[in-house]
């Protein structure tokens, strides 16, 4: 099988295309033929930093969507079903075949196809876990959501909405329609030195909830729009939340996908209230331009690498 490898954490030009032999799932696992995997910061950042107990050679690729090849005695799938869900921590999502936990997988949502699939699951996954898991938001709170059109904030905003939450979005201008059709009623510029006054003038006493996937100094700003005794949720783990003040509570994490938290994104895009934003697919053969894409910021929405031949 084709698969990307990197034989030593060197960043993206570590990764090359090469040939393995076809694993075997083990107990509790699925071994899935990949259609798709999505590419993510996280990604980029194991290739670079690494992560605790990450041995090389190391495949990257957290996110996938495919179809079952072959079962372990005990998995609660069957060969021929559509999957997705996370390969974390270990990686394998950039190959033709990769081993999977079958805690980790769940049955693709009816309505989508392998790219939109593999783009929800990290980015919708953190946004639902931070957002309803963590964060409590429930129909007619106010929540700020910062980097809003990337691949977890394009989610977080669509979440929200369907929760029937008040959304509040900051972002580039461009992105500011974009965001306004996924469900933000207002839509902010982060570059304008004035923006959180603005967020409290049009929500006064300030938000319920801030869900911050920008860290500093955009999430110190937004801090100062949240109500006193309101909430702040981070996904930005290398910069934690300060000491919170006027009764605000907070938590900084980092999600993990299992088949409760994919089955209720599921039944969000069932229900038509939840599709993530494909900015592009790549040919596996594309890797590290994808990869590079990632590192570089500001994308809309999701890449996804297309691993099936």
């Amino acid at each position: 099988m084709r698969v990307a490898v990197a034989r030593e954490l060197g960043g993206i030009d570590s990764v090359h295309l090469t040939d393995r032999p076809t694993p075997t799932p083990g107990a509790g696992q699925l071994l899935v033929r990949v259609h798709c995997a999505g590419v993510g910061p996280w990604d980029v950042g194991m290739l670079s930093n690494g992560f605790p107990g990450l041995s090389t050679p190391f495949v990257p690729g957290q996110e996938i969507a495919g179809v079952v090849e072959a079962i372990h005695d005990g998995a609660e799938f069957q060969p021929g079903q559509r999957v997705y869900g996370t390969t974390f921590p270990v990686g394998g999502g950039f190959a033709e075949l990769a081993v999977v936990d079958s805690a980790r997988m769940a049955p693709m949502p009816a309505t989508t196809d392998f790219p939109e699939a593999a783009g929800l699951v990290i980015g919708a996954g953190t946004a639902y876990e931070g957002l309803i898991d963590r964060g409590g938001l429930r129909t007619g709170e106010t929540v700020l959501i910062t980097a809003a059109s990337g691949g977890v904030g394009s989610a977080a905003v669509q979440i929200a909405a369907a929760v029937g939450a008040r959304v509040l979005g900051v972002a580039s201008p461009h992105n500011h329609d974009y965001l306004r059709n996924l469900g933000a009623s207002e839509v902010f510029d982060y570059h304008d030195p004035e923006w959180a006054e603005h967020v409290r003038a049009a929500v006064g006493g300030g938000v319920d909830l801030l869900f911050d996937g920008s860290g500093r100094p955009t999430r110190d700003l937004a801090l100062t729009a949240v109500r006193d005794g309101g909430r702040a949720i981070s996904i930005i783990m290398q910069d934690p939340l300060p000491d919170l003040e006027r009764g605000i509570t907070g938590d900084t994490f980092a999600a993990h996908a299992d088949r409760q938290r994919l089955d209720a994104l599921s039944r969000l895009v069932d229900a038509g209230k939840l599709r993530p934003t494909i900015e592009a697919v790549l040919p596996l053969d594309q890797v590290r331009v994808a990869l590079t894409r990632v590192a570089g910021g500001h994308t809309r929405g999701k890449i996804v690498l297309r691993t099936a031949q």
